[in-house]
């Protein structure tokens, strides 16, 4: 391999119909050696013989020459090899950089673990650098590429970087490269005990061989103090598991110059990489068309590209990955003019007012409903039971989705079954084949039923079981208990008393828009009360089409009241209907009357049941069902195929692994641990209820419920933890999370308490919540 400082018409060619308009003008080039000869000995980099001194203005002009930019950044080190002159080259770097770079450019030192920690530190305090690069080769053992961690960056180093905000860029070593246990290990140790150190992993973690990224990665997922760069790496999966795993906000752009203008490619083969180059073809070979190779800087960017294409990138996500997330990275070190300002949810939240009803679609989604003043409101990016907002700061979730996901964000199973969907389309003019499947599944499921109808939320479906109620039945008044969505059948019961829906929605709503002829044909009734249910009846009279309730919510049914119900609603000709949207696969499976030994007529499902993709399922009897095929119900998207296929791959992961058992009897202990706090502050006027694996916080602190609410979510909020009153255990949570939360939790109590028996008076926050929901079921 040699360096080429001529771009022949191939390289122009793709550099014109393949980079043009991918990138920003500025871009931070974040792994970048620049090269001085008389540092080392003859012929210590072969590739570069006869080429002298490639400073800051040769690397920016080898690379204008095929990426269509106007200002490029770069983050400098020298070329690191055991016989360096190491002094002597970080001096000229630090130089060159301050003297010859752009303006944002900066450097870092190449240290040894040899090196004296005094002389490490007053070099890096001298203002020429802003970290250091570390490499394999000065550890003190001959089989470098075998080397541990701290062999190459010893502790001594973590702590000085960690004192000054300082980057440490490294080159991983070991076969596995991020695949190996050790290397995984002392990451992840040594990240938590320096936080303040901005680790770059260079290559993608050293994954030349893609394999290594794909599960390599996973183990720094929750260190928010690393990221990797692309620098020399030219397999686009490197690039698309990097970008699926840790997401645009985590990999910074990096050209490794001068080995970018080398030609050839790095490939995967096996567990290992290859290096392919020109060199390497026999002189003989005479290939039927041609041989000619590419630099491996523009060979990584169009693998780069083809990856940030695949994942669906926006112009933002790249111009974070080539300039903004360098800037953010570097931010202790730059003019805070040059670090991108961020959004925040808040200022986003109080735009979102402005142009959007309600701020957002789902009203448990408000700001308002949390802390309006400081609730992050907006994510970036979720996975598995955590969630970063749009300034990249992650948060331990335990909100749950309101409700709406059990296995946890960004599932790979079900996002692997939606892609393949997606992949394949997800819509046409004929009808997805695995409603077919779906649906056999879900009477094999619910052996009473003979027919299901999809839709694509809990409250479309619960209308289209309200709508067959009374197609099947001829009639229209509806008893209910709970909530069960925002239509006009709902808030109907507020038509004649507008205190009808306290205690099962949220207290005093106006039912604005719903038709007054609709007055008297809903009327709700109270869980666990049967003079309550037989009272709703008595309104409805010989009108009754159906009884609309939840299995249960917070209290389980007592003195056999679902059973009791049940015969009822048979005695009296009307349609039984279970809402499971909410206890679906969260309170039994697939749902809670699988635990309670209770059939209905018709149950509807949704949230968990597809895990975060929109989907509704109605699941009845069939002489019911036919009975409402007459009447008219049809919707365009209900067909569409994307969340069939995550309900599908749902049932059959949460069978699979028995998920539910496994949520409820952590939820038990959780429950427990909750309340064991909660009586150690007996201030808080604090009490737990709910299920195992969705507790509720009630604040009984009369008029001052609603502030404190809001000061207890503020204060988890400091403490790295979406919550509220309203908690919703995942599958995706492990023990660890949970101690998290427990920990957080009795720190806010104790903060609080003290707060409350002061009278509130020193409290800092402005402003309170709203109440929420408050269920009876």
């Amino acid at each position: 391999m040699k360096y080429n400082s001529e771009l022949t018409a191939t390289d122009h060619q793709l550099s014109v119909s393949s980079l043009q308009g991918f990138m920003p003008d500025e871009i931070y080039d974040i792994h970048t050696h620049p090269y001085h000869p008389a540092h080392f000995a003859p012929d210590t980099f072969p590739f570069l013989k006869d080429t002298g001194v490639l400073a800051c203005q040769q690397h920016r002009d080898a690379l204008l020459q095929y990426m269509p930019v106007k200002t490029i950044y770069g983050l400098y080190f020298g070329m690191p090899h055991k016989n360096a002159a190491r002094p002597a080259m970080n001096s000229w770097v630090g130089t060159e950089v301050k003297e010859n770079g752009t303006a944002l450019s900066r450097a870092l030192m190449v240290v040894s673990p040899q090196d004296a920690p005094e002389q490490v530190a007053r070099d890096l305090r001298s203002g020429l650098f802003c970290g250091v690069k570390v490499y394999h080769c000065y550890a003190s053992r001959p089989d470098t590429m075998n080397a541990s961690l701290t062999e190459y960056v010893p502790e001594w180093l973590w702590e000085l970087l960690h004192e000054i905000n300082g980057v440490l860029l490294l080159h991983i070593v070991r076969d596995g490269a991020m695949e190996d246990p050790d290397n995984q290990r002392e990451v992840r140790r040594l990240c938590r005990t320096y936080p303040n150190v901005k680790l770059i992993l260079a290559h993608v973690g050293r994954s030349f061989n893609y394999r290594n990224a794909r599960s390599g990665l996973y183990s720094v997922v929750d260190l928010d103090n690393v990221v990797i760069d692309t620098s020399a790496v030219t397999e686009s999966e490197s690039f698309a598991a990097a970008l699926r795993i840790l997401g645009p906000r985590r990999v910074l752009w990096g050209s490794d110059f001068p080995v970018s203008e080398l030609r050839g490619r790095c490939v995967t083969t096996g567990a290992y990489f290859f290096w392919l180059h020109p060199e390497l073809i026999d002189p003989k070979h005479r290939p039927p068309t041609t041989s000619e190779m590419t630099l491996v800087g523009i060979e990584s960017l169009l693998t780069l590209r083809e990856a940030c294409e695949d994942a669906g990138l926006t112009q933002q996500d790249v111009s974070d990955l080539f300039l903004n997330n360098a800037l953010r990275l570097l931010k202790p070190h730059l003019p805070q003019a040059a670090v991108p300002q961020e959004e925040t949810g808040p200022a986003l939240w109080k735009h979102a007012r402005e142009v959007i009803s309600g701020g957002t679609g789902l009203l448990s989604k408000r700001a308002e409903m949390f802390d309006q003043h400081q609730w992050p409101a907006y994510f970036s990016k979720s996975s598995g039971c955590e969630v970063w907002d749009m300034a990249g700061r992650r948060y331990l979730d335990f909100a749950g989705g309101i409700g709406a996901v059990l296995l946890g964000y960004a599932d790979p199973d079900v996002n692997a079954a939606v892609q393949r969907r997606v992949l394949l389309g997800s819509y046409s003019s004929l009808v997805n084949p695995q409603e077919v499947e779906l649906a056999d599944l879900l009477l094999e499921l619910h052996p009473w039923a003979g027919k299901v109808r999809y839709a694509r939320g809990g409250g479309d479906a619960l209308v289209q079981a309200v709508r067959i109620a009374r197609a099947a039945t001829g009639k229209s008044g509806i008893a209910f208990c709970g909530y069960h969505g925002w239509h006009d059948w709902y808030l109907a019961a507020n038509l004649s008393d507008d205190t009808a829906l306290d205690g099962h929605l949220l207290p005093g709503l106006e039912p604005k828009g719903v038709p007054r002829e609709l007055r008297g044909t809903s009327v709700p009734f109270r869980y666990n009360d049967f003079e309550s249910f037989e009272a709703a009846l008595n309104k409805l009279g010989n009108n009754l089409a159906g009884v609309v309730m939840e299995p249960m919510r917070s209290q389980y049914p007592q003195d056999d009241f679902l059973n009791r119900v049940a015969a009822r609603c048979r005695e009296s000709g009307a349609v039984f209907v279970v809402d499971e949207v909410t206890s679906g696969l969260r309170y039994g499976f697939p749902g809670a009357l699988s635990k309670l030994g209770v059939e209905p007529d018709l149950a509807v499902y949704a949230k968990a049941m597809s895990n975060g993709f929109p989907f509704g399922v109605v699941i009845g009897r069939d002489d019911i069902m036919q009975k409402a095929d007459a009447s008219f119900i049809s919707s365009s998207y209900w067909t569409d195929g994307v969340g069939t296929a995550a309900a599908l791959a749902v049932l059959k992961k949460m069978k699979a692994l028995n998920a539910h058992e496994t949520v409820w009897n952590k939820g038990v202990a959780w429950k427990e641990a909750l309340e064991t706090i909660a009586a150690r502050y007996p201030g808080c006027g604090l009490l737990v209820g709910g299920m195992p694996v969705s507790p509720s916080l009630q604040f009984q602190l009369g008029q001052h419920s609603g502030l404190v609410k809001t000061r207890f979510i503020a204060k988890m909020l400091e403490k790295g933890i979406l919550a509220s009153s309203a908690l919703y255990l995942m599958v995706a949570h492990q023990d660890q999370h949970i101690q998290a939360f427990l920990e957080a939790f009795e720190q806010a109590l104790k903060e609080l308490e003290p707060e409350i028996l002061g009278g509130l008076e020193n409290s800092r926050h402005d402003g309170q919540n709203q109440l929420g929901f408050a269920r009876l079921a």
